[in-house]
């Protein structure tokens, strides 16, 4: 895995935004069982894989998405986290992908 691309992941607050969107579809601070039925719905109909991370979290590895949620007061919201092209297809995979063990290990 190359280090030398550059800006390889951001991580969307879920509480402070911006808002991102996929197709149309908000990703950010959403209901996680919404936005994943919405998600995976959109996903098979454009023939892409939606996946499950190895912590659970639904994502999208040919997009190179991966739906994190975050502590909202008592409630959780979805926290996107995008990755570099090049990153994409192990976005999911937390011991060998490229996200930081700080994100996999964080639940703001």
């Amino acid at each position: 895995m190359s280090r030398g691309i550059g800006l390889a992941a951001i991580a969307i607050d879920a509480r402070m935004g911006p808002q991102v969107n996929l197709d149309g579809i908000p990703l950010v601070g959403r209901v996680p069982s919404l936005l994943e039925d919405t998600l995976f719905g959109h996903l098979a109909a454009h023939g892409l894989q939606a996946a499950f991370s190895l912590e659970a979290n639904p994502c999208a590895p040919e997009l190179g998405v991966v739906m994190r949620v975050q502590r909202a007061g008592d409630r959780v919201l979805t926290r996107p986290v995008l990755v570099a092209r090049e990153w994409a297809p192990q976005c999911s995979d937390a011991l060998e992908g490229p996200i930081p063990a700080e994100e996999w290990d964080s639940f703001a």
